[in-house]
């Protein structure tokens, strides 16, 4: 890339959507358990992406730390969607962001080993993103308003 400060945005970006991913997992997880039927199941999964999450977040914190910054996580409140529906087509869309994100990351990376580091984490975004898909068709039809 040919400037430092440009990738350190990117990462900064990535570090805050994966921080607050971690966090909002985790709440939704809660939620689903105990307000939908087969929640433990969607649940699970969740839980499983806020730890997958929270690793994508200090690797890049690393990265950030090693080029002389500090990591910054900016609190946002979060927001959950009224229907599992929503909350997967919202994941489902963040994590394309994500896989996105990830590219310009690659392709900006001058560290051999570090891109090793970032293509591992698109393929788990990848992955979060078919998990979304597969959830999301179980699912019955949303209900119309």
């Amino acid at each position: 890339m040919e400037n430092k400060n440009e990738f350190l945005a990117l990462l900064t970006t990535a570090f805050q959507c994966e921080y607050n991913d971690v966090f909002l997992y985790l709440r939704e997880a809660a939620l689903f358990r105990r307000k939908i039927v087969d929640g433990e199941r969607i649940a699970a999964a969740f839980e499983k992406f806020s730890q997958m999450e929270l690793r994508h977040a200090d690797r890049v914190s690393m990265k950030i730390l090693e080029m002389g910054k500090i990591p910054r996580w900016e609190f946002k409140p979060l927001e959950t969607e009224p229907s599992l529906h929503k909350v997967l087509q919202k994941h489902m869309s963040e994590e394309f962001a994500a896989y996105n994100l990830y590219g310009k990351l690659i392709e900006a990376a001058d560290d051999h080993d570090f891109k090793i580091v970032l293509k591992g984490i698109r393929e788990d975004e990848k992955e979060h993103l078919v998990k979304m898909r597969e959830l999301l068709k179980k699912l019955p039809p949303a209900r119309k308003p």
